[in-house]
């Protein structure tokens, strides 16, 4: 058994859920490159796309000028389809060339979807393995509660090697109300027989955070691995780190 730190927070944590994108990988390095190329794919058929790029941006959340997602755009925050949703009503609102709703969603499945997909490059934002095995000799149970898809999502773990070390998954095409909804947190802890008391929620954007405290969560953690800054974070949560690798187990010192 050992005590847990949130940077030099300590918690008695015996449940850590924590966010996928932005908070166990970097957003920026794991998805822009991804999206640009995707933005490409798209627009590839319409001439002089330019106007028609800047509303999807805008649509998505994505400023083309700093390089940066809104933390309250949908490509950070929202399910797959969501975000379908979002660049085909932009391709339809904003396309010179006159469109069916219907065209602009085959659009938006065929060229830009699957280019995300196929271009995504995961950035841990930690040494992951590590981390989650130090959690479990500790006695931390722990869970991953995502807007992503459940495909991409066992993907991603499988390819870390990490699907052994999860004991709980949510994700956004599953039962449970999206965050800022409190559903996914609860389930955890029901699913695992973990109080709330004892449970840490770890997140970049501020609806991990606002679904931590609807939850009754022990802790809040923000990390600045993805959307969210500190002054965005640093309101709603107990402790705001520079990334997960400020999370350790340490075992405890017992008196001589």
């Amino acid at each position: 058994m050992g005590e847990i730190f949130f940077g030099a927070r300590r918690f008695d944590a015996k449940l850590v859920a924590f966010d996928k994108d932005g908070t166990l990988f970097d957003f920026g390095a794991s998805w822009r490159p991804a999206f640009l190329k995707a933005l490409d794919s798209l627009l590839a058929p319409f001439p002089q796309p330019a106007a028609l790029r800047r509303a999807l941006c805008r649509a998505l959340g994505y400023d083309a000028g700093s390089g940066a997602f809104s933390e309250h755009g949908p490509f950070a925050t929202a399910t797959g389809e969501a975000i379908i949703q979002a660049a085909a009503t932009a391709l339809f609102q904003e396309s010179a060339i006159r469109l069916m709703r219907h065209e602009c969603e085959r659009m938006v499945r065929d060229r830009f979807a699957p280019v995300v997909a196929e271009w995504a490059a995961l950035a841990p934002a930690a040494d992951l393995a590590r981390l989650f095995g130090g959690l479990h000799k500790s006695g931390v149970r722990i869970a991953l509660i995502t807007s992503d898809d459940s495909g991409p999502t066992k993907a991603a773990l499988d390819r870390q090697g990490l699907a052994r070390l999860v004991d709980f998954v949510a994700c956004g095409d599953g039962p449970f109300r999206h965050k800022p909804a409190p559903d996914a947190l609860l389930g955890a802890s029901k699913a695992l027989g973990v109080p709330l008391r004892q449970a840490a929620m770890v997140g970049d954007t501020a609806v991990d955070l606002q679904m931590a405290r609807a939850a009754g969560a022990g802790l809040a953690v923000g990390v600045l691995t993805g959307v969210g800054s500190r002054e965005t974070l640093a309101p709603l949560a107990d402790v705001v780190l520079a990334s997960i690798a400020e999370i350790r187990a340490e075992p405890i010192r017992r008196r001589s």
